[in-house]
């Protein structure tokens, strides 16, 4: 039995050990709470205070057609070592005025030394429309199409100044495939998309290159199927994940034109896609990533540049798959209305397409959406980008539909 006197005592103990409990407690959530608030003070201003440092090369070194630019080149940063091959323009008149869209085949180097491009080589047949990966020892260029055929090839790249540019093959991919997106974490390499076997494709392949001898089909990713889309990776907790952004489907007998808008991630260790955010600025106005590029930064966040103006495009898209399949039209007559249409759409000023001139900067933690920098010479469509946050380049592409630009910019991310 406990007497009166044990009692307050008994009390006494319990009310301090309680307190000192409570205390102890407050103590630990409000340094939790410090933690969090500490470290989501310094994630926004890590992202606030990323800047972009931007610096033109010379067009010095290219030779005729070239010095119109290209788009949907490939490319590789070897060594600090920036290598361009094939591409494709409208080097005399544009497409819809009867002019032809050439392939080319020559592999440049900038020579910094020199402060010039130069040719060191040639790709086995003209191409363009593939991608370009980094793997640990070179890069890859995958895939893409000539002036008559897609192309399921794929070479690895090598350069050094002493031994020069080496081509080998690669295990080939398991279809044709061109206007796909294609990103590499490591030795893992993806790729999403675009056309296989020349229709529009949700399917994704994988390759190991420290480990597999051939590629491997992942889940096609869900939804329409997606053209000119744009892919990047990170790890997360041990796993890869792929995002994918952007692409259009012209549409079919079935469906009508679609832009996607959706951002989807997949994990390689679940083998699942998962819609994670849309492309929308903070105000809510959709935006497309058609046509851009894009790059993984301390991985997490994912840069996007260029890309289509999503109204225009889907609204011009859409106009011509109609005029495509208006019964009331005869040949002639559809035929002249697409001329008449193309002769407005492709001939106005470069402002007038409104390509994305904001870096879009998507976070990979919180899902949300920022404006990295707004650029005029990120404006463009079908540019290439090889590199890493460090040193990397944009690679000419288009300034509108049917017009190249010539220009490659250095770009480096510069954060405190």
């Amino acid at each position: 039995m406990i007497n009166d006197k044990e009692q307050i005592i008994y009390k006494t103990l319990s009310k301090s050990l309680i307190l000192a409990v409570l205390r102890s407690l407050t103590k630990s959530v409000l340094f939790v709470l410090s933690l969090i608030i500490l470290t989501a003070c310094t994630e926004t201003q890590k992202e606030q205070s990323m800047k972009m440092n931007i610096t033109a090369l010379t067009t010095q070194g290219l030779e005729g057609d070239l010095q119109k630019g290209v788009s949907a080149a490939y490319a590789a940063l070897i060594d600090d070592n920036l290598l361009v091959a094939g591409g494709c323009n409208f080097p005399d008149k544009l497409g819809f005025e009867g002019g032809k869209k050439v392939f080319y085949d020559e592999i440049l180097l900038f020579n910094k030394t020199q402060n010039q491009w130069q040719t060191i080589g040639k790709l086995p047949e003209a191409a363009a429309y593939g991608v370009s990966v980094a793997i640990p020892d070179g890069y890859l260029w995958i895939g893409g199409q000539t002036a008559t055929n897609s192309l399921a090839n794929c070479y690895k790249v090598q350069y050094t100044k002493e031994k020069g540019l080496t081509l080998t093959d690669f295990p080939a991919l398991p279809e044709p495939l061109d206007n796909f997106a294609g990103t590499s974490i490591g030795s893992k390499v993806f790729v999403a998309g675009g056309n296989a076997s020349g229709k529009p494709s949700n399917k994704v392949y994988y390759i190991d290159t420290a480990t597999d001898k051939e590629w491997h089909r992942l889940a096609d990713f869900p939804e329409t199927a997606s053209v000119q889309p744009v892919v990047a990776a990170v790890t997360h907790e041990n796993d890869t994940h792929l995002y994918l952004f952007g692409g259009f489907f012209g549409g079919d007998t079935t469906q009508a034109p679609a832009l996607i808008t959706t951002v989807w991630r997949y994990s390689l260790q679940q083998q699942q896609w998962q819609k994670v955010a849309t492309e929308e600025t903070a105000d809510k106005k959709l935006f497309t990533l058609t046509g851009a590029t894009a790059l993984a930064i301390d991985n997490r966040y994912i840069a996007c540049f260029g890309g289509v103006n999503a109204s225009l495009f889907i609204n011009t898209i859409t106009d011509l798959y109609h005029i495509g399949r208006d019964t009331a039209l005869t040949d002639e007559a559809r035929k002249q209305k697409n001329y008449d249409y193309m002769a407005h759409y492709m001939t106005q000023p470069i402002a007038y397409y409104k390509f994305n001139q904001e870096c879009y900067l998507f976070d990979t933690l919180t899902k949300q959406w920022s404006v990295l920098d707004t650029q005029p010479d990120f404006a463009r469509a079908g540019a290439t980008l090889v590199g890493t946050p460090n040193e990397f380049y944009l690679i000419q592409g288009e300034l509108k539909p049917g017009v190249r630009s010539s220009k490659t910019y250095k770009l480096k991310i510069l954060s405190n």
